[in-house]
């Protein structure tokens, strides 16, 4: 299982200055060549000891375990969050 690419991500505006939401569709290449995509939300919030707290919630059922694909997902989301800085 490999994560292909995120597309349509967007950053929702949040009052809060050290947490940020995104929205997005994550498009994995599973068994078999077969792919699948799942929408997403997550919310990525700064710990005051600097490390990103990252929760990620599923709006779609996959036909997949779901513990690898939302660990891509967490490790993925905290990057480009990273990255927005």
């Amino acid at each position: 299982m490999e994560l292909i690419g995120i597309s349509d991500i967007k950053k929702k505006d949040t009052l809060i200055y050290y947490r940020n939401q995104y929205e997005g569709t994550a498009l994995f290449s599973l068994v078999k060549n077969k792919q699948a995509s799942v929408k997403f939300q997550s919310t990525v919030e700064m710990l005051p000891t600097g490390h990103r707290d990252v929760t990620v919630e599923l709006l779609e059922p996959i036909d997949y375990p779901l513990l690898p694909i939302i660990k891509i997902l967490k490790t993925q989301l905290a990057k480009i969050d990273q990255q927005d800085f």
